[in-house]
């Protein structure tokens, strides 16, 4: 999803707000963000195309709050913690939810 097709869907009166999820992946230094679209994930992006990338939790902040999110979900993968050690799917994310 655009950024600017996210701005048109907060200044429509009878969407609820989306969700939106900031994954932080393990080895990475950059947050990338998702918006809950039909109950599936799409990276948010810039007009260009490319994915939006934000340094730290301010950054996230400095976007979101002026379009009246003021909570996100941040979502921490730590994808080398796929498999246990009797190789079981393991759950290799957690969420907390985060106060803009």
């Amino acid at each position: 999803m655009k950024l600017t097709q996210l701005k048109h869907w907060l200044k429509s009166p009878q969407q609820p707000k989306p969700k939106c999820i900031v994954t932080s992946h393990a080895g990475m230094a950059d947050y990338l963000m998702e918006i809950e679209f039909k109950h599936q994930l799409v990276p948010l992006k810039d007009d260009a195309d490319g994915m939006l990338t934000f340094r730290n939790m301010e950054q996230v902040g400095e976007l979101l709050k002026p379009l009246g999110i003021d909570t996100v979900t941040l979502r921490v993968i730590d994808p080398y913690d796929e498999f246990s050690s009797d190789n079981q799917l393991s759950c290799c994310h957690q969420d907390m939810t985060i106060t803009l």
